[in-house]
C-alpha cells in the first residue's frame, strides 16, 4: 500500500521590522523546498496577529517530514538557518507539525 502524503504545518513569528528581509528570503527558498520533495507549498501571513506566518505543504513520507523539520530548525544549515535572523524565538523551537488526512474516513 502506498504511503499517504503528509501535510506539514509550520508556524512562527517574525520580529517587527524584519519582515521585508524575511519575505525576500522566503521567495528564494521555495525552490529548495521543492527540490527536497515539498509539494503544494502555501505561505500565509496572519491578519489578526502581525508578524505571524504559517507555511503549509505536503511531503511524500514521514521520513521526508522529519528531514525537512530537522533542517528547517537547524542554525547550522547554510540557507534554512537564516530564518533564525528573523524569528522571535530560537530557531530549533519553531512550531512544526505533521498531519495525516483523515477526510476519506468520514462516514456520511
Amino acid at each position: 500500500m502506498k504511503e499517504q502524503p503528509i501535510q506539514v504545518f509550520m508556524e512562527y513569528k517574525i520580529v517587527e521590522g524584519k519582515e521585508q528581509a524575511y519575505q525576500a528570503w522566503m521567495n528564494e527558498i521555495v525552490s529548495e523546498l521543492n527540490d527536497m520533495g515539498v509539494k503544494n507549498f502555501r505561505w500565509f501571513e496572519a491578519l489578526e496577529q502581525p508578524g505571524l506566518y504559517v507555511e503549509l505543504f505536503t511531503v511524500p513520507s514521514i521520513e521526508t517530514y522529519e528531514r525537512i523539520k530537522s533542517l528547517r530548525r537547524s542554525k547550522e544549515h547554510p540557507r534554512f538557518g537564516e530564518l533564525g535572523n528573523w524569528v522571535h524565538k530560537p530557531l530549533e523551537q519553531i512550531n512544526c507539525w505533521a498531519f495525516r488526512d483523515r477526510s476519506a474516513t468520514i462516514v456520511s
